[in-house]
């Protein structure tokens, strides 16, 4: 029986990582055989949603915490496969699940959970005679190190509208949220205006981040990788891409603190199983074993993944970057998991669209936000 898995990659690296997953499960079951597609992570989920809407997705979903309540429909839900099998569950990250569930159901099992950071390097850093950020440091200080870095071509830092990692600096600057307790979009409020005022200024006031060109959304970790920037917003699942391509040493920063403190989101990805899938129980088998301890563990001692498994997340660190353990513990005690309205993808396009505009200085944050706030659906 060959199952097929749809799953993002972003390289031959990360496509080799997933390409052993699927092997490890015909390893345990060699009745199932799994065929791997993969696609850049900008174009997956308008991918996926299409395919769900025909009933053509591939039998194992690839599925990302921000967006699951967007796509549901065309999900299966797995707490009866979870009851069936007497699968424990009690291993992964609460926070995870609870983002991988929509409507009190669960919609898939986890792999990884990641709080979101800053990525510097350190040699710009070293070069330019600024001192290492250390756990906790200020926005005050960040703008002071994003200055210093910044001249001859290089930033300090790079912006970009892409709404995990702007949302969490705004968070820590403003304590601003772009959804209320209801799950409404609350981008048009003063502590939001004034966060995302202030994030965009970076570029087009302070000039300490470069203008942004066009919506892209592999734009910023390109100026990061490439060396024009020095600091950028990441998360723990790009650590086996920057130790593959980065030509400098990288080091990890908590986001900077606002007047409350570090803050930060969360968020993760797994594997669940579409309605279309003829053979659910076997898909069941695979996502089971793709989120196993021991392929968790693996997928974090390559720094794929930080494991959505308490039980093995020490596995991370082993092949972090040093001085890792600190950063990614006090980014985890401070985050919160990034809750989305339940059409969140037409939100991050319209982010990226008219985002841009306020980075260049075309646009107010607020015109930005109102444009948002009136165009993206209910």
């Amino acid at each position: 029986m060959t199952l097929n898995w749809s799953m993002w990659a972003s390289g031959t690296e990360d496509r080799n990582a997933w390409q052993k997953v699927a092997d490890q499960v015909t390893q345990k079951y060699p009745n199932i055989k799994i065929t791997l597609e993969t696609s850049p992570f900008k174009d997956y989920f308008t991918k996926l949603g299409t395919r769900l809407a025909g009933g053509s997705a591939a039998c194992i979903v690839s599925m990302q915490s921000l967006r699951t309540g967007g796509y549901v429909s065309g999900m299966r839900p797995l707490d009866d496969l979870i009851k069936k099998n007497n699968l424990d569950i009690g291993d992964f990250d609460s926070s995870i699940m609870s983002g991988l569930a929509s409507g009190g159901k669960q919609y898939a099992l986890p792999y990884d959970v990641g709080s979101l950071i800053l990525t510097y390097n350190k040699d710009m850093f070293k070069a330019a005679g600024v001192e290492a950020p250390k756990v906790g440091w200020s926005v005050e200080e960040f703008e002071a190190a994003a200055k210093k870095l910044t001249g001859g071509g290089k930033y300090g830092f790079v912006a970009y509208p892409s709404a995990l990692g702007m949302f969490s600096m705004i968070l820590s600057k403003t304590g601003a949220e772009p959804m209320d307790s209801s799950g409404k979009l609350t981008l048009t409020t003063e502590q939001m205006k004034a966060g995302f005022q202030w994030y965009a200024d970076l570029a087009a006031k302070q000039g300490v981040a470069p203008k942004v060109p066009g919506v892209d959304n592999n734009w910023a970790e390109t100026q990061f990788l490439g060396g024009t920037a020095a600091m950028s917003v990441n998360g723990p699942w790009s650590v086996l891409e920057l130790k593959a391509q980065a030509k400098f040493d990288v080091g990890l920063a908590t986001i900077p603190a606002g007047p409350n403190g570090t803050k930060s989101y969360s968020a993760g990805s797994g594997f669940g199983i579409s309605q279309s899938c003829p053979y659910p129980d076997e898909a069941f088998k695979a996502v089971s074993t793709m989120t196993s301890a021991e392929v968790l563990g693996q997928l974090g001692s390559v720094g794929r993944a930080y494991p959505a498994r308490k039980s093995v997340q020490n596995k991370w660190y082993e092949n972090a970057f040093e001085g890792s353990k600190p950063v990614i513990d006090a980014a985890n005690a401070s985050a919160k998991p990034f809750r989305t309205t339940s059409n969140w993808d037409p939100v991050e396009k319209l982010l990226a669209q008219y985002g841009i505009q306020a980075f260049n200085g075309q646009s107010t944050g607020a015109e930005v936000l109102s444009q948002v706030q009136q165009q993206a659906p209910a």
